[in-house]
């Protein structure tokens, strides 16, 4: 029962503490309720309820709120970003991705989330000595993510016609009533569903690099760049003229940039990692 109430304590700690401070205060309790076992009912009494015991070891207060900033400001770049294909999210998209602006600041925002990622929990993580068994699991899953993203632009390279044809065709579920390419139509659904998606496991793995393990950083920041390779290959598919540019090469144009988003995700997430 007590490592109920300690799992509380050291939770409600590293969120609202600095990592060296909250294991202090983690290290201190530890020794008072081991010295003698104490059982949980008895600490709720004595002690109170562990969320407001750390809230008043918060010191000085600015402390905690510069995090909190820190943490709305990357949570706020993937969720926008995640949400901004979807029907809630359509004046996000017209806000990053007109299909007028001819330099989307989307890529901005990105960029901001992934870079306060990268050096917030680098100076402000704590490094477990083992990652935690699903940090590779939802790394996997947004590669998997980024592999379908580019697997799309290089089967429309390839063979753009063909690829059109490949499934036959679906009736949208919103928008005009007239028939398209069902392996296209679809995965086009998949990516902007997809991104909302994956914009949770973002915040996830934030709350995870604070509370935990600084190495979940490397999900946030691959989950940034999967939902920004989906999003601008959605920006590209509606906002080129098809009659000026060849499908082909535009896919090709689009396969390559993709490409090296993936690469710098991937350079990002190995620097969280290390």
């Amino acid at each position: 029962m007590k490592k109920d109430y300690m799992a509380r304590l050291e939770k409600a700690a590293r969120w609202r503490l600095p990592p060296q401070e909250a294991e202090e205060v983690i290290s201190d309790y530890r020794d008072m309720f081991d010295t003698p076992p104490r059982p949980e009912e008895e600490l709720y009494r004595d002690v109170g309820d562990p969320e407001k015991v750390v809230k008043l070891l918060v010191s000085p207060p600015e402390t905690y709120r510069v995090w909190l900033t820190a943490f709305l400001v990357m949570a706020a770049c993937i969720l926008t970003l995640g949400i901004s294909p979807t029907a809630l999210g359509f004046p996000l998209w017209l806000l990053y991705f007109h299909i007028w602006t001819e330099h989307p600041i989307g890529p901005v925002i990105a960029v901001l989330g992934a870079a306060t990622a990268l050096v917030w929990f680098r100076r402000q993580g704590r490094k477990e000595a083992r990652l935690s068994k699903a940090v590779p699991i939802l790394l996997a899953v947004c590669l998997a993510f980024l592999g379908m993203v580019l697997w799309f632009c290089w089967a429309c390279a390839r063979d753009f016609e063909g690829f059109l044809a490949m499934w036959g065709t679906v009736k949208p579920w919103i928008g005009p009533n007239t028939s398209q390419a069902a392996s296209y139509y679809l995965l086009r659904v998949a990516m902007a569903d997809g991104s909302a998606l994956i914009a949770l496991v973002g915040v996830f793995a934030l709350v995870r690099a604070r509370t935990g393990d600084r190495r979940w950083a490397a999900v946030y920041v691959l989950a940034l760049a999967a939902i920004l390779t989906a999003l601008l290959v959605l920006y590209w598919t509606n906002s080129l003229d098809w009659t000026e540019v060849p499908p082909a090469e535009a896919f090709r144009q689009m396969l390559l940039r993709c490409a090296g988003i993936t690469a710098a995700g991937l350079v990002g997430a190995g620097v969280a990692l290390c």
